[in-house]
């Protein structure tokens, strides 16, 4: 998997998660920590993947 898609991947079920918490959040239910941890997770990986993806780059220039 490239690293545009492997990002697209993690922005991707980030926005899930965050859909999920709306739709919880109409029947007045807060976010399981496990869910937190899950997309916390994803948002790292991506910026990880961003930081590398940048560091590539002004290695190459």
């Amino acid at each position: 998997m490239s690293r545009s898609a492997a990002l697209r991947q993690h922005l991707t079920d980030l926005k899930g998660w965050i859909e999920h918490w709306q739709t919880d959040r109409l029947c007045n239910l807060v976010p399981t920590e496990s869910s937190l941890i899950l997309a916390k997770s994803h948002a790292d990986s991506a910026l990880t993947l961003l930081d590398r993806m940048e560091a590539e780059k002004k290695e190459a220039a």
